[in-house]
């Protein structure tokens, strides 16, 4: 029996070359993928620019809002002026004088004391001129009495106290009075009118000067005899709107 010749074997190397050139393209595939996919996830220049402006008008929109609450604020407080207050903190005699004339008639001269104080509510000092008192008596006319305080100022949200001299002409306001001091109680019955004029610097001036009056009326009461003249009681003051 003859002997089988022995076959050869099929040649495959073909078919693996094949398959490694499929392998490789898909893998070049797959990273052209991987690369599209990365491209389109980056944001384009135009939206990146769109996103910034509107960061910008909304940090705009806020900075406007705050400073309109600023100045709301400060048109409430450092730029609203108002009006300061005045009040008599006492009154004195400083020197008087009862006598008799030449011709027998009784003349009584006071000079009065008054400490005012003036309190200024604003967040700007004051200044403030020379104030103006004037002395009354009910039922007669006119002054019968007048008298100056210096000028000054006020701190900020502070006071500041005057003392003004007012000389009172008792026998100027006639019989009736004249009669109480030498018949009656020898009480006379003073009403004074107080008035200063100032001037606020609002930020120092930076929104202008804004000028302000305040004025008030007060009552005392004066004990007169030949031997002394004082003050009865506490004077009692309000505040005069008309000014």
């Amino acid at each position: 029996m003859a002997d089988a010749k022995p076959s050869k074997p099929k040649a495959s190397a073909p078919f693996a070359f094949a398959d490694a050139a499929k392998a490789k393209a898909k893998a070049k595939a797959v990273d052209a993928d991987a690369d599209e996919a990365g491209h389109g996830a980056t944001p384009r220049p135009a939206e990146h620019g769109r996103r910034w402006l509107r960061w910008a008008c909304c940090g705009l929109a806020f900075a406007g809002a705050l400073a309109a609450v600023v100045m709301l604020a400060l048109s409430l407080t450092v730029l609203k002026v108002r009006d300061p207050t005045l009040s008599m903190d006492s009154v004195s005699v400083r020197w008087f004088s009862v006598r008799f004339d030449a011709r027998a008639l009784l003349r009584i001269n006071v000079t009065l004391a008054g400490t005012i104080v003036i309190r200024n509510p604003n967040y700007e000092s004051m200044r403030f001129g020379a104030s103006d008192t004037e002395i009354f008596v009910d039922g007669v006319d006119g002054a019968v009495g007048v008298g100056r305080a210096p000028p000054g100022e006020v701190p900020a949200r502070g006071a500041s106290r005057v003392t003004a001299d007012v000389d009172v002409f008792v026998d100027r306001v006639g019989p009736a009075v004249v009669g109480e001091v030498l018949f009656g109680s020898g009480e006379v019955r003073l009403a004074s009118r107080t008035a200063v004029d100032g001037r606020i610097s609002v930020l120092g001036g930076l929104y202008g000067r804004r000028a302000v009056r305040v004025a008030m009326r007060c009552r005392v009461a004066l004990r007169v005899s030949a031997a002394a003249v004082g003050v009865a009681g506490n004077p009692a003051c309000v505040a005069d709107f008309g000014r």
